[in-house]
């Protein structure tokens, strides 16, 4: 099993499996063909049908034509594979952060909520969603007014928008996010890739 707690949307098409599946690392595909696409966890990350975002994505997007959306979050951020990495495309803050971890420890990253935000910047999440409720599965939390464009991050402040169209606007407004650091990750993480690699 890849997620720990899952609730899905809809199924992902054996098409869509069988044209994505051979650009993605392993586990993905049949990730798909057994989940579908759906709410990972607290719903805060979302498995996304590779198909539909790329049609969505085609005018304005922020990331590589030949990449492949894996996830979306509630705050309009991108995990995509490209290159052999992993890109986490944090388009509010105009930020890249790429890694090159398997497909599973990904996954754990995300359902470990203590490093939601060293990892994620997922602040202010839930104190958006204890006002809004959470939003839809291609809806998300928008800093209003976007936070290049002068806006002060206030939970108060934000609106719930379609992720796609707010997508759109950020990199048509504030252009496209930049790479500027490896994702941060955790200590034993980092220490069990150490021990893996070290000679018997």
């Amino acid at each position: 099993m890849v997620f720990t707690l899952f609730t899905p949307v809809s199924p992902i098409s054996e098409d869509t499996i069988a044209e994505f599946g051979p650009r993605v690392p392993p586990g993905v595909a049949q990730a798909w063909g057994k989940y579908g696409s759906g709410f990972v966890g607290d719903g805060y990350f979302r498995f996304v049908d590779p198909g539909r975002a790329a049609k969505m994505l085609s005018h304005h997007s922020p990331i590589p034509s030949d990449a492949v959306v894996l996830f979306t979050t509630a705050l309009a951020d991108l995990v995509v594979w490209w290159n052999s990495v992993f890109l986490v495309v944090k388009t509010r803050l105009g930020e890249i952060h790429p890694e090159a971890i398997p497909f599973d420890q990904i996954v754990d990253l995300m359902e470990d909520i203590p490093q939601r935000d060293e990892v994620w910047d997922w602040h202010p999440f839930t104190q958006v969603r204890d006002r809004l409720g959470e939003p839809g599965f291609e809806e998300c939390f928008m800093h209003v007014p976007m936070l290049a464009l002068g806006g002060r991050g206030d939970p108060e402040a934000m609106q719930t928008g379609n992720l796609w169209k707010h997508i759109s606007m950020m990199v048509q407004f504030t252009g496209r996010p930049k790479v500027t650091h490896i994702l941060p990750l955790p200590f034993d993480l980092n220490r069990g890739f150490a021990d893996e690699d070290e000679e018997p």
